[in-house]
């Protein structure tokens, strides 16, 4: 009995403490929250995002993507956005030219997906680098990071 008390105080604290790590919209005055009103994913451009997709290609494998690490992102675009479609969840596609730490540029897909951070509370970015992706973890070409 007590342990299911002490349980639910602990999860009760992370839950409290996740809502309010929330990143910040591409305006980054505002706090993101999707439980209501519009934009419910920040844009493409936004600098937490393309820090999100950097330190997405920086947390793989070493040997992965050879080393190589994002400098920075040029030439982005949106591809899609889709929301309320066959999932509730919205997601935005995005594709840019990304500058490689070996001197090469590569092309970057990359999905904001609402709801898919800690807790489900925040949003969160899957990142493909195109012709790297030896392992096809993202599918053929990148098509999990790819508007279908």
């Amino acid at each position: 009995m007590r342990i299911a008390r002490s349980a639910r105080l602990i999860l009760s604290v992370m839950t409290a403490c996740a809502s309010l790590a929330t990143p910040v919209v591409a305006d980054e005055h505002r706090a993101y929250f999707s439980f209501g009103g519009e934009p419910r994913l920040p844009d493409c451009t936004a600098g937490s995002v393309q820090s999100a997709v950097a330190g997405s290609v920086a947390k793989a494998r070493k040997d992965y993507y050879g080393g190589r690490t994002i400098l920075s992102i040029d030439e982005i675009t949106e591809v899609a956005y889709r929301a309320n479609d066959v999932s509730p969840l919205a997601r935005r596609f995005c594709r840019g030219k990304a500058s490689l730490s070996d001197g090469s540029y590569q092309s970057v897909h990359y999905m904001v997906e609402e709801h898919a951070g800690f807790v489900g509370v925040s949003w969160n970015v899957e990142a493909c680098l195109a012709p790297l992706d030896k392992w096809r973890v993202y599918g053929a070409y990148c098509s999990t990071a790819r508007p279908h």
